[in-house]
């Protein structure tokens, strides 16, 4: 049997990953079966938490995106909460990890007046972590499983008005007369068209290949999603034209900055990101041209700042999620089908797209009034 290091859980080739017939992180030693199996359980118990913790991270969270920084975060929180019942962080073993010590976490999070949300996130990550050692290591519980999430209200996600939307795209017009219709203003414009009319996460359009538009450019196919799934994304016919516009400027700025592009063929060409930033980027490394994981939060920030300084309304201030609920709100106005809807943003649950069928008290007061007006 291997030795029970963290390292021995993880694949250490692509072969060894093909061989078991799937991608885990943590895959069990061989032979580790019926009597073995408890024995696997009690050496885990005396690991380090620390290692095996690093040892997921390495294969569930180690990209740049921000449901990978929140997985670190969330778990360094816990071995950090662990800290004073253990000595030092290298003293911390999987044993000292339990239902109570996760449960003391929880309210300990909330006692620090954390929102529900975010601790019910961070219990989330635990217990995934928690179950994929589960899963590889015959005869180990996983000590999260049956800790309860704090009770969360869902209010219905805010999007924007039509007013809201049109100031961002007079944001949007300004910066592109002031910068001369550079192309990054181009791009930055078009970002914003594309993220109001798809609904799509920040992370699935920085992520966007050319090689995903298909051929009369009106799907995005294969857009990969939260949970590793991948759904095809319609483009409705005026997005579709802004596209073509912004795919010749882009085709413009790379023919200008990289003479060499002329000579790669057009399976090279599609290999690279649909939204591109040219600082550091080589072409014989495509995925250099994609943005940094916080670019499109900063264009989106700026847009709002400058919509908000021309509004006489209260404005909230504007990230990429809020472009996602208005077009979350829009399609679920114009359709009245919340399966529809739960497709067309690759919801998993249809129940988590319920939330935009919520009313306020405003619009429930209106329906009373109407109601008892008409006698009823």
């Amino acid at each position: 049997m291997k030795n029970l290091e963290p390292d021995n859980y993880l694949p250490q080739r692509s072969t060894d990953v093909e061989a078991m017939g799937e991608v885990h992180p943590l895959l069990v030693p061989a032979g580790a079966q019926g009597q073995e199996s408890s024995s696997l359980a009690d050496k885990l118990s005396g690991q380090s938490l620390q290692q095996m913790i690093e040892s997921y991270v390495r294969y569930y969270a180690a990209g740049e995106g921000h449901t990978a920084r929140a997985k670190r975060y969330d778990l360094r929180h816990f071995l950090e909460f662990l800290v004073p019942a253990c000595g030092a962080l290298s003293e911390i073993q999987v044993f000292h990890w339990t239902s109570q010590a996760t449960k003391d976490f929880v309210d300990y999070r909330l006692s620090l007046g954390e929102a529900p949300a975010t601790v019910a996130r961070r219990l989330a990550t635990i217990k995934h972590f928690g179950r994929t050692l589960a899963e590889r290591v015959p005869g180990y519980i996983n000590p999260a499983r049956e800790v309860k999430t704090p009770v969360i209200h869902q209010g219905r996600p805010q999007g924007l008005s039509a007013e809201e939307i049109e100031l961002l795209r007079e944001a949007a017009a300004e910066e592109q007369k002031r910068k001369k219709h550079s192309f990054l203003s181009v791009r930055n414009a078009f970002l914003l068209e594309l993220l109001l009319s798809t609904g799509l996460r920040a992370d699935e359009v920085r992520l966007l290949l050319v090689s995903q538009i298909s051929e009369d450019r009106s799907w995005l196919k294969n857009v990969k999603t939260k949970g590793r799934k991948f759904r095809n994304v319609y483009l409705d016919t005026q997005i579709r034209q802004k596209l073509n516009l912004y795919l010749d400027a882009r085709e413009d700025e790379l023919r200008k900055k990289f003479p060499g592009y002329e000579k790669l063929s057009s399976a090279e060409r599609v290999k690279i990101p649909v939204f591109i930033s040219l600082y550091d980027a080589n072409l014989l490394r495509p995925a250099s041209f994609g943005l940094a994981p916080k670019t499109i939060w900063r264009v989106i920030a700026a847009f709002g700042a400058r919509a908000r300084a021309a509004s006489t309304a209260s404005m909230p201030n504007l990230h990429p999620h809020v472009l996602r609920h208005t077009f979350a709100h829009g399609l679920l106005d114009t359709s009245k089908d919340v399966r529809l809807v739960a497709q067309a943003l690759g919801h998993s649950d249809v129940r988590i797209t319920m939330r935009y069928t919520e009313r306020t008290e405003e619009e429930l007061a209106r329906a009373i009034e109407e109601k008892t007006s008409q006698g009823r």
